[in-house]
């Protein structure tokens, strides 16, 4: 009894503690410089907007191709569904259990994130600086690199002028879509649990707690 009474508090105060902010990453203080990103929940997938302007140190995040945006949106998922233009069911059940190849998907951005994205979900996250330059390591890490250290194209992107990159991931069950962004936002000192993040609502759920929400997603 003494012990699974241990093990149910060690395992209350990881979960707990998972959840909330790293020290001297989140929240900014008082004073210091704020870099903001945007998170974009599209129904199925969630994606990150960064201001090309903020990234300074992680050049290979704006190919050739994104030179001219004022932002990107970054998105990461199983190759298979990600560019498939219906919904297949084998696709989802192969990418649930089965390793599968990845792709970061880059959208380029000229506008505000509401113009680009008028039914999506979004929500302003305000990052330290430590913060911001660790998601877009993270981010950046994702990426496949060729021998000379370049990101790797893999076709045009699914909507608007975007184009879909190698990633040296895998995807299977539980690492979703979702959880890739919830790590990055994690990565970055946020109070977010990527294990609660499997569906793009749970992110929603769980940012919305330390964002500030300017669209809510709007149901067809």
């Amino acid at each position: 009894m003494y012990f699974r009474l241990s093990f149910i508090l060690i395992y209350f105060v990881f979960v707990t503690g998972c959840l909330g902010p790293v020290k001297n990453l989140y929240p900014p203080a008082p004073g210091d410089p704020i870099k903001t990103i945007y998170v974009i929940s599209h129904g199925w997938h969630t994606g990150l907007v960064i201001d090309t302007k903020d990234i300074t140190n992680q050049k290979r995040l704006i190919p050739d191709f994104f030179k001219k945006s004022t932002s990107v949106e970054f998105g990461w998922g199983d190759e298979g569904f990600y560019k498939s233009d219906k919904f297949s069911l084998w696709k989802t059940v192969k990418a649930a259990v089965l390793p599968t190849p990845t792709v970061l998907h880059l959208v380029d951005l000229r506008f505000s994130v509401v113009t680009h994205f008028p039914e999506s979900g979004i929500i302003q996250v305000d990052l330290s600086e430590k913060g911001f330059q660790k998601l877009c390591t993270y981010i950046e890490s994702s990426f496949l690199m060729d021998s000379k250290g370049n990101v790797i194209e893999a076709g045009p992107g699914i909507y608007g002028r975007s184009r879909f990159y190698r990633s040296n991931e895998s995807y299977f069950f539980p690492k979703t879509c979702n959880v890739w962004t919830a790590s990055a936002l994690r990565t970055a000192g946020c109070p977010i649990t990527p294990v609660y993040a499997v569906r793009s609502k749970n992110v929603f759920n769980q940012t919305k707690k330390f964002g500030i929400i300017l669209q809510k997603m709007k149901h067809k």
